[in-house]
């Protein structure tokens, strides 16, 4: 059971981790400065060294698997929520 919730709780704070990233990025490229908008294409492209470089071992898959999905559904959520 603590093999699953880890993994859940790892899964959300990569989906919220990816959505910072994202808006990050997002709003160096709107700069139209040339050093933002290679800085939001050098970074992303950073941290998927580090991950394929050391990756974290996953004990629980359907932790991780469920996690992701309720991250996603939240983010979704979000979105549609502040659209009205």
């Amino acid at each position: 059971m603590a093999d699953f919730l880890g993994n859940f709780v790892l899964a959300l704070l990569l989906v919220l981790l990816l959505r910072v990233l994202y808006a990050v990025c997002a709003m160096l490229v709107r700069t139209r400065d040339g050093g933002n908008i290679a800085f939001a294409i050098a970074l992303p492209a950073g941290l998927l060294y580090i991950v394929v470089r050391n990756p974290v071992p996953v004990s629980n898959w359907a932790g991780l698997a469920s996690g992701a999905l309720l991250g996603a559904a939240l983010l979704l959520a979000i979105a549609r929520w502040q659209r009205r």
